[in-house]
């Protein structure tokens, strides 16, 4: 389903257009596109796309691809996404909005969250591909999901990937509003956690029996995952250990966006494996869900980025692992 009307915005004056023109409309789609995902101290968001309709209900809804790498200041975005009487429909809220609290500060509310609501009616996957697969019959092509997104000039297959998530977003909306489903969300209040840069080489870790509390950001982003898919043991969610296991079995074969964009969709070896035994063969797992796992990992010195950009398991990593790694067969 190519996007049609898409709007790349690079200027201030078009964006402060935008912004009032969003800010009259009841609804529409959020999605964010970030670099550096993976490190906390050197994370930025490089698109904000926005889908809506106009008027006109019929048709293809209309998407905006903001660039926010252009040096526009992104401040007239402020008044539609507080704005309650817009409903903002993003697709795992505890990425996107999370993300523009943390670097825009602005709060996004109020939320309808379309994973959450897929999940909260009994779904297994929820990832926005198979949602949209399932509930469409559509398929996003995900080619350009490893996209570095801080290069310019984008190409048209980018913008269309960038543009088509936010569109699909807004199509699954609409059709679990007229199922009744609910996906309100709500951030949490705003948290403070002193940045771990992530190190290019293995670092010196605790001893192995010491697992990391949660910092307190981690904990925003961990409100939409349920509660039986929190190891109590080390405070990891099933996805963080199951990528945990994967970058311990296979040192040095990923880097940070191969990893996420493969775990949602590849399902071969022995990453498949631990996946299917962590989490369920019949769950599967979201870029976004992916993202905020392995930056986890690596906030928690359990992972780090080898010079050749690989992840790579630390020595209290690999420890983490091989402590639970008999249960996953259980799991």
């Amino acid at each position: 389903m190519p996007v049609s009307n898409i709007q790349f915005v690079r200027d201030q004056a078009t964006l402060a257009t935008l912004a009032a023109r969003i800010s009259g409309v009841p609804v529409f789609a959020l999605d964010i596109e970030t670099i550096n995902w993976w490190d906390r101290a050197r994370e930025r968001i490089a698109l904000v796309q926005l889908a809506y309709r106009d008027d006109d209900k019929a048709g293809d809804p209309r998407v905006v691809v903001i660039d926010a790498l252009a040096g526009i200041d992104l401040e007239p975005l402020r008044r539609p996404l507080e704005l309650s009487a817009s409903l903002k429909a993003i697709h795992n809220a505890s990425y996107d909005a999370v993300r523009l609290s943390r670097h825009l500060h602005i709060r996004t509310s109020p939320i309808h969250d379309t994973m959450l609501a897929a999940r909260r009616s009994g779904e297994r996957k929820c990832s926005l591909q198979a949602q949209v697969e399932t509930h469409l019959g559509l398929h996003l092509d995900k080619t350009d999901q490893r996209s570095d997104w801080s290069l310019r000039p984008l190409g048209a297959k980018q913008l269309q990937y960038a543009a088509l998530d936010a569109a699909c977003t807004l199509l699954l909306y609409e059709l679990q509003l007229a199922r009744g489903l609910r996906g309100d969300y709500e951030l949490r209040d705003p948290v403070t956690a002193q940045q771990v840069k992530l190190p290019l080489t293995r670092p010196v870790t605790a001893a192995p029996d010491r697992i990391p509390v949660p910092v307190a950001a981690e904990l925003a982003e961990l409100e939409a995952v349920p509660e039986a898919m929190i190891d109590t043991t080390t405070g990891l969610g099933r996805t963080a250990l199951a990528l945990l296991g994967i970058v311990s079995e296979l040192n040095g074969r990923y880097s940070p966006e191969q990893l996420a964009a493969s775990v949602g969709s590849e399902r071969v070896g022995i990453a498949g494996w631990i996946i299917d035994r962590m989490i369920g063969g019949e769950t599967d797992v979201d870029e976004g869900s992916a993202r905020l796992a392995i930056a986890s990992l690596c906030d928690r010195q359990l992972v780090g980025l080898s010079l050749t950009r690989r992840l790579e398991a630390t020595p209290s990593g690999t420890a983490t692992w091989q402590r639970i790694k008999p249960s996953a067969g259980n799991t």
